[in-house]
């Protein structure tokens, strides 16, 4: 009884198709709002360091 408990849960768990499983990797997973809200901070940031670079530049000459 408890034997086909546990085949039902693990057919019921199983994926069916081996090529859609995640795999995991050394990295973290992030959820993909975050990671473009990251992102995009991150690009805001360059451009902000690139914008100061410019005007330094500028005020040199």
């Amino acid at each position: 009884m408890i034997a086909r408990l546990l085949e039902g849960l693990r057919s019921w768990w199983a994926v069916e198709d081996p090529e859609k499983r995640i795999e995991g990797g050394s990295g973290p997973c992030l959820d993909p709002a975050y990671n473009s809200q990251y992102t995009g901070e991150r690009r805001l940031r360059r451009l902000s360091e690139a914008a100061e670079e410019h005007e330094r530049r500028s005020d040199e000459n």
